[in-house]
């Protein structure tokens, strides 16, 4: 019984990281609209942060979670059972295609965020030699670079939590799985080899 509550409360913990960030994704979206000032400043400051440091690429990173939570916990259930082979392989390869896609997220922001921190900051040319150092940083910042470093850091975080949960979650009963299949051939032909045997001998004794 204890065997099934750990990966029952990460799939759980797992499938409630993917509701925040649906929820963040809202908030941003629709903005805050609560009566309390205190908690509307609160999501307001929020959502700003979202904003500058994810971006748009808070949906895609939701998104590929939900699929990877949805993903695991079909895995989970299949393992319980009496899977098919075909079954258990495809799901876990779509898994670890999640991690993967979760992580490129990450890349492919980060040069989004690049590319227009970059043109923002050079804008014309000769107008960008005779600006400070610091009117520069200030333009980089402006024009995405804190959302180019955010998305690398939660890209590479996330892929390997989502790695670590998907071990704790159905590591171990994977392994069992595949020593099983890799186990049958092997298993069918002693057997075979057995009542081969025992047959010789029954006719031997005739």
């Amino acid at each position: 019984m204890m065997r099934r509550t750990a990966p029952g409360f990460l799939s759980g913990a797992l499938l409630g990281a993917v509701l925040a960030a649906l929820a963040l994704l809202a908030a941003e979206a629709i903005g805050p609209a609560v009566p309390a000032a205190e908690v509307a400043a609160g999501l307001d400051a929020l959502r700003t942060w979202v904003a500058v440091n994810l971006g748009h690429s808070l949906g895609p990173f939701a998104v590929v979670l939900a699929l990877f939570a949805f993903n695991l916990i079909r895995l989970e259930g299949l393992l319980a059972g009496d899977p098919g082979e075909q079954q258990v392989v495809k799901l876990d390869q779509l898994s670890d295609v999640w991690v993967q896609l979760f992580i490129g997220i990450g890349v492919i922001f980060t040069a989004v965020g690049m590319r227009s921190a970059l043109l923002t900051a050079l804008g014309d040319g000769s107008d960008a030699l005779a600006d400070s150092a610091g009117s520069i940083l200030k333009r980089l910042v402006d024009g995405g670079i804190l959302l180019a470093l955010t998305t690398t850091i939660v890209g590479a975080i996330g892929g390997y939590l989502m790695r670590l949960v998907k071990t704790l979650c159905v590591g171990a009963a994977l392994h069992t799985f595949y020593n099983d299949r890799a186990g049958a051939e092997t298993r069918e032909l002693i057997e075979t080899a057995r009542r081969l045997e025992q047959r010789l001998t029954e006719e031997g004794a005739a």
